[in-house]
């Protein structure tokens, strides 16, 4: 979505803060619920044909009649809006860090001559820094406490070991406690005994500060091994000072389950978990209602008449950009089975371990592009070795996925007429021709998109769109990003035969 589309600047005439990116605005939570209502504006305007359902959008039907009405129809999908906490709600977080020489005063060692590097955080905007930033009200408490604490220990590092060659910081939290930090050098620090000594030192005096003075409730103590651990890198070296580099997010969704999440440092995770809290919660909504009635209408009446109430029919899930599992944990109890499709491998590795740490034994991960999956699946379909069905193809069924060697050559496995829903949840540039081919083959489609623009092409394009074959039942706004102009967004596309 454009920036004027999506514009979130008050309406002040004072000037920014040198410490606030014209990236984002200034943390004002007065004007929080203003920001998001003109996205939710300007999503309802580009989305208006879909939402209101004003007929088909594949470039047009020549046997269709003319539609000469200027009659503005009512939407027949509403958006559903969750926002973000207007304040705190970062979990992840990386700035600069700059040094200055100050002059000494007759406190520091008695030497009123000397000088002494005073440290802060900054943000990178093109090549160009911004102003010292004393706090960062999106990042969590626990974020902001530690914040000067470190500037502290850069201060007070006798030796300088920690601050020489230090170019960025890189902060990882989670809500309910546990911290990781990454120092990132310009310099090598893989043979430098005095630099892994005085970062030890660091670790255990934050921790310390921080279970003496915290005023965090969820702050874990120092006995915890996720409540506070560093990491120092430098090209092709990686130096842990602590027991863990990751943290645990928890997840509670609206009937009280508690989804625990492995999140490593170095590894994409979602960062706001509150947002990502609604986008899970929405999506096992969806599994429950929206796919189970598009279900049904698969069926035959006698299918539908004969079913046992005790034991409802599960559909299988095709999940595509699966990323650490945060969406395959969360619905993989309302599937028969799910197969979760990611490329990098230390997400792929954090997805398992979030399956096993859930206790799900329905899923298994497969690590390949969801491109290559979407090719050798429409492969196999045009090659006529796939039927049509709704995963009753005796070659190869989904429970068949939880013996598979999890390995790019076993997605020759996946048979897209096994499964009847997918998943996908693509980077900003959407999906391409082959996947955007792959999942108009499946009767639903759920679609969550970090980028509108991307989103709405892929629905309206006029070969492969997704509103030719699909109508939209459910459309959801996700605030991930407040006072900025990013904003996600959730789709539900069914089959136009089934979405009644």
């Amino acid at each position: 979505m454009s920036a004027a589309s999506t514009s979130t600047s008050s309406t002040s005439t004072q000037p920014k803060p040198s410490s606030v990116p014209s990236f984002h605005d200034v943390v004002d939570v007065t004007s929080y619920d203003a920001m998001l209502a003109r996205k939710v504006t300007a999503l309802r305007d580009m989305f208006a044909t879909l939402l209101r359902d004003d007929g088909p959008c594949d470039g047009g039907d020549d046997d269709a009649p003319e539609n000469n009405s200027t009659e503005i129809l009512p939407e027949v999908v509403s958006p559903e809006v969750f926002p973000s906490p207007p304040k705190h709600f970062r979990s992840r977080c990386r700035f600069q860090i700059v040094a200055e020489d100050v002059k000494g005063t007759a406190g520091d060692d008695c030497r009123p001559n000397t000088r002494k590097n005073r440290f802060s955080y900054r943000l990178r905007e093109n090549g160009e820094i911004t102003g010292a930033i004393e706090t960062f009200p999106m990042a969590l408490l626990s974020v902001n406490e530690v914040m000067p604490l470190l500037l502290e220990t850069l201060d007070n590092d006798e030796t300088g070991a920690l601050a020489l060659g230090l170019e960025a910081v890189h902060f990882l939290a989670a809500r309910r406690g546990g911290m990781h930090i990454t120092f990132l050098y310009s310099r090598s620090i893989g043979h430098d005994e005095t630099w892994r000594v005085a970062a030890t030192r660091a670790r255990e005096t934050m921790l310390e500060s921080l279970s003496v003075n915290s005023k965090d409730e969820n702050h874990k103590t120092k006995h915890d091994p996720t409540a506070l651990n560093l990491l120092g890198r430098s090209k092709n070296v990686a130096v842990s000072i602590g027991p863990v580099n990751y943290v645990v997010e928890e997840l509670t969704l609206s009937d009280g389950k508690v989804l625990t999440y492995h999140q490593p440092e170095g590894a994409f995770s979602n960062p706001n978990a509150f947002v990502a809290e609604h986008t899970v919660d929405w999506l096992v909504d969806i599994s429950r209602t929206t796919v189970a009635a598009a279900m049904r209408g698969l069926r035959t009446d006698d299918e539908n008449e004969n079913e046992n109430a005790a034991t409802p029919h599960q559909p299988s899930l095709l999940e595509l950009f699966c990323g650490n599992g945060n969406h395959t944990v969360a619905l993989a109890g309302s599937f028969h089975a799910v197969a979760a499709v990611e490329i990098s491998k230390s997400l792929c590795q954090a997805a398992r371990l979030n399956l096993t740490r859930n206790g799900i034994e329905n899923a298994r991960v497969f690590e390949a592009p969801s491109e290559y999956v979407a090719r050798a699946m429409l492969k196999k379909r045009r090659s006529g070795k796939a039927t049509a069905g709704t995963g009753d193809n005796p070659e190869t069924n989904p429970d068949d996925i939880k013996s598979l060697d999890v390995t790019k050559d076993s997605i020759k496995f996946l048979d897209v007429s096994q499964y009847d829903v997918v998943l996908v949840d693509p980077p900003r540039a959407g999906l391409d021709t082959d996947t955007l081919a792959l999942v108009k083959q499946f009767p639903v489609i759920l679609y969550i998109s970090c980028d509108p623009n991307s989103l709405f092409q892929n629905a309206t394009c006029p070969k492969y769109g997704l509103a030719a074959t699909h109508k939209l039942k459910r459309f959801a706004v996700f605030d991930h990003f407040p006072y900025t102009k990013h904003v996600e967004c959730g789709a539900v596309w069914v089959r136009k035969d089934l979405a009644v």
